[in-house]
């Protein structure tokens, strides 16, 4: 372990010192970006119709689906390094609320500004991130298991830059998320019903957040 920290901080110098020595093409070598933000979509509920209780319970004459309206949080951190004036590349994170499901996003994430009219201006940002999302912090249910999946998100907002080098953030996006959730046989289940479901949630992306 002291082997690698030694190796870890010759490394660090090593790598400070040979950029010291050229011309930098960027002031803040280090970005963060954390957005709280709000998931906007449209699910499809299914009602099923039981002949057995219709008359004792108010429900359809057939099965059939009804659309619903849903809204959900989502926070999310981008650590990255600029290797361009204009492109930062890093790993994004956070957490995803999607009905009573938690996940854990862990994505690879690129950041390029593509217009700006001038360097203390607003400025025109696009972004993506791509890899998957993790039930690690879901609730453990033993009824019930979910399993994260492929996670996408395209991105398109503004920086408006402040006077100590910071930036205010506005963005706006289409976040793609699987997910699979199983319910569990329990031994006292008279009715012994398994079921497995997958979900390939598509939502849009409000955010808003700050950069420094």
């Amino acid at each position: 372990m002291k082997k690698i920290l030694i190796l870890g901080i010759i490394g660090s110098f090593v790598f400070n010192t040979s950029f010291g020595q050229k011309e930098k093409l960027f002031k803040y070598p280090f970005v963060n970006q954390t957005e709280f933000g709000v998931l906007f979509g449209r699910v499809k509920n299914t009602n099923y119709y039981y002949p057995g209780y219709s008359s004792y319970w108010p429900s359809p004459t057939q099965n059939g689906f009804s659309i619903q309206n849903v809204a959900s949080l989502s926070l999310q951190t981008f650590n990255g390094f600029q290797v361009r004036k204009k492109t930062t590349v890093g790993l994004t994170t956070g957490l995803d609320l999607y009905s009573s499901s938690l996940l854990v996003p862990v994505a690879l994430g690129v950041r390029h500004v593509f217009y700006e009219k001038n360097q203390q201006g607003a400025k025109l940002q696009a972004g993506l991130d791509a890899g998957v999302g993790s039930a690690i912090a879901n609730a453990a249910n033993s009824f019930e298991t979910v399993k994260g999946g492929v996670l996408l998100n395209p991105t398109v907002g503004f920086k408006f830059p402040t006077k100590n080098g910071s930036s205010w953030l506005i963005n706006f996006g289409y976040k793609y998320q699987y997910m699979e959730i199983s319910q569990i046989i329990q031994p006292t289940d008279i009715y012994n019903i398994s079921s497995t479901e997958t979900r390939n949630l598509k939502r849009f992306q409000v955010k808003l957040g700050f950069e420094f």
